[in-house]
């Protein structure tokens, strides 16, 4: 068998075992929506918001997070971005924002501990 050939079968392998065993869940598609509807859709699919230790917290009047225990971290200048966590099973995502006022899904990612 040429090597692209065991190459596909071993990634092959390797998707049906993740999947099987359910390891990460498909990631949500939000980018581009307002995070107040983002994070309405995330409940929806039953993705809990997590609230980490570690996390940063919300400023006085801050609109971003006021009332999200899932914000991990909000920058205080410039674009205004924001990163949120989500848990549903074993799959944990980060979900970045930009904007002060109206902030804005950038993308979504895994979480990496």
């Amino acid at each position: 068998m040429p090597i692209s050939g065991i190459i596909a079968a071993v990634l092959v392998a390797a998707l049906s075992a993740a999947s099987a065993a359910g390891a990460v869940e498909a990631l949500p598609k939000l980018a581009g929506q307002d995070y107040g509807k983002a994070r309405a859709a995330l409940l929806r699919q039953d993705w809990p918001p997590v609230a980490l230790p570690d996390a940063d917290s919300c400023m006085a009047g801050d609109k971003r997070c006021a009332g999200r225990p899932e914000m991990y971290v909000c920058a205080g200048t410039g674009l205004g971005q924001c990163v949120f966590v989500w848990r549903r099973k074993a799959t944990v995502i980060d979900v970045m924002t930009e904007g002060e006022e109206r902030p804005v899904v950038r993308f979504i990612r895994l979480r990496k501990d």
